[in-house]
């Protein structure tokens, strides 16, 4: 955990604390809520400049893991991005990995709509799911849902209320089912949106500078 700190964005690790002899926690930064608890209260009013900021400043901290520490954090969605005092803390890196330490998985791990739809794809001569490592563009299709997020307000397919199993909503992503850009949206952040839809594309060569610029 001390390699990725510091930064303002990242959420502080303190130490670990030990209780008995095999439990142990750890000591982390205090934050008021989650950014998925933020954004379903209907109470806090959320302007264009929020979004922005709030958008700006999670791109920041995923640039930093990937150019400065070159880590991946492999399991962004909203309720792994805190918020204290209105600015953003990325947390949680249980499944986070060095670029060149990049374990490959059969299995799908994580929330779905955020993740790198590389992990659904099927093997055309086999029933089992290749082998796909996590990527820098894993997280990059990651902050793209997030950035819809932030404007909608909403989850992605709205599943947290519509309650579509996983391999549903699997196969809406594998058939490269999107949201739409939320009307009024700042035609800049929509762009980039978008551009996270093709970041699996073999020729792709976007990366995160794209969107912490």
């Amino acid at each position: 955990m001390g390699i990725v700190n510091p930064h303002p964005n990242i959420i502080t690790f303190y130490g670990v604390t030990k209780l008995g002899e095999t439990n142990y926690s750890l000591v982390l930064e205090y934050a008021d809520k989650t950014l998925r608890d933020y954004l379903r209260d209907d109470t806090i009013p959320f302007k264009w400049e929020s979004q922005l900021n709030f958008a700006r400043e999670i791109a920041n901290a995923i640039s930093w893991l990937h150019v400065d520490k070159e880590i991946i954090h492999g399991d962004l969605h909203p309720n792994n991005i805190l918020i204290n005092d209105g600015k953003i803390k990325v947390a949680d890196f249980g499944r986070s990995c060095q670029k060149k330490e990049s374990v490959s998985h059969t299995k799908a791990y994580g929330v779905i709509p955020y993740m790198d739809p590389k992990f659904f794809e099927q093997s055309p001569s086999s029933s089992e799911n290749q082998k796909y490592g996590l990527t820098e563009k894993s997280d990059i299709y990651s902050l793209g849902v997030l950035f819809w997020e932030l404007i909608s307000r909403s989850s992605p397919f709205n599943f947290e209320k519509k309650g579509f199993d996983r391999d549903s909503i699997k196969l809406m992503i594998l058939n490269r089912v999107r949201e739409n850009p939320i009307p009024k949206t700042n035609d800049k952040f929509v762009s980039l949106y978008k551009k996270s839809k093709i970041t699996q594309d073999k020729d792709s060569d976007l990366n995160i500078t794209t969107y912490s610029k």
